[in-house]
């Protein structure tokens, strides 16, 4: 009982500081504090159940972070038609040249043949200079493209709600994957490793501009909620505020901040009563077991 009332008194103390703020300086302030807030708590949750109930000291979260940004913007964003005509095809040849190197490869590897090692090196090192010599082209034209505005080959189009989705989907394979070769590890073994991994995956992103423009940033990314000028420029919205006496690019500016909050807290929700009721299926008992088979 005590727990909760010191929860309820944070929470309370948090929401009183926001009103306040929105009352002695802005709104808009106010709403962008809560805003991040959202995500932050997003994120924890994430954490809490690795850290807080399987006891997994995971310190690549910006890693599946970015994979998560990485999906959304390769399922959204529209496909830049020239990159794909200069370097599109070739591109999908060396991706799956390289993955079909790495399953040759493990395949050689179980088969136990003679000099497994020496075939499985033999592999890997005339499969690399195959893969780099489809793959290098491929990127220099894709790159060349409209370098300033585009050089990548974007997305498919598809609404930001799925795009989101789809970042999931990616951040979870990932885990999946690491999940397979790194969780025998624990304590600081496992953090070291899943910081590596992060690491990587950071760096990945920000050298392939081919695929997500780098450092460059990816301009226009679709939103699920109002942009400002489109509320600015629409009839009903500019009729309600000469109606309430309000500043339309003032008003614009709160409204968007507020649809964002609402969904977020909307996609918070869910998440916590997923997160619930997982925790209380067999899945959240072999969590907790893990934690404590130390």
């Amino acid at each position: 009982m005590t727990l909760n009332i010191r929860n309820l008194t944070l929470f309370g103390a948090m929401a009183f500081v926001m009103i306040l703020t929105g009352l002695t300086s802005s709104w808009n302030t106010a709403l962008i504090v809560l805003n991040y807030g959202l995500i932050s708590a997003v994120m924890a949750l994430g954490v809490n159940l690795q850290w807080g109930y399987a006891g997994l000291f995971n310190t690549g979260i910006m890693g599946f972070a970015a994979l998560g940004a990485l999906g959304a913007v390769l399922a959204s964003m529209p496909p830049t038609t020239e990159a794909w005509a200069a370097g599109g095809l070739r591109m999908i040849l060396a991706l799956l040249t390289g993955a079909g190197v790495i399953v040759a490869a493990v395949l050689t590897w179980r088969a136990r043949i003679a000099h497994r090692g020496k075939a499985v090196a033999a592999i890997l090192i005339v499969g690399l200079a195959v893969f780099r010599f489809v793959f290098d082209p491929a990127v220099t034209a894709i790159e060349a493209v409209n370098p300033a505005g585009t050089g990548y080959l974007g997305g498919l189009g598809l609404p930001i709600l799925v795009g989101w989705i789809v970042g999931g989907m990616l951040a979870a394979g990932a885990a999946w994957l690491i999940g397979k070769t790194a969780l025998g590890l624990r304590s600081d073994y496992l953090a070291i490793a899943t910081l590596g991994i992060a690491e990587i995956i950071l760096s990945v992103m920000k050298a392939e501009d081919w695929l997500d423009r780098g450092v460059k940033n990816v301009n226009g990314i679709p939103r699920p909620v109002h942009y400002e000028i489109d509320l600015q420029n629409a009839d009903w919205f500019l009729n309600l505020c000469a109606r309430w006496g309000l500043d339309p690019v003032t008003t614009s500016t709160l409204l968007v901040k507020l649809e964002w909050a609402l969904l977020l807290i909307a996609v918070l929700g869910l998440l916590i009563l997923l997160a619930e009721l997982a925790l209380k299926s067999p899945w959240g008992r072999m969590m907790r077991a893990i934690r404590d088979n130390e």
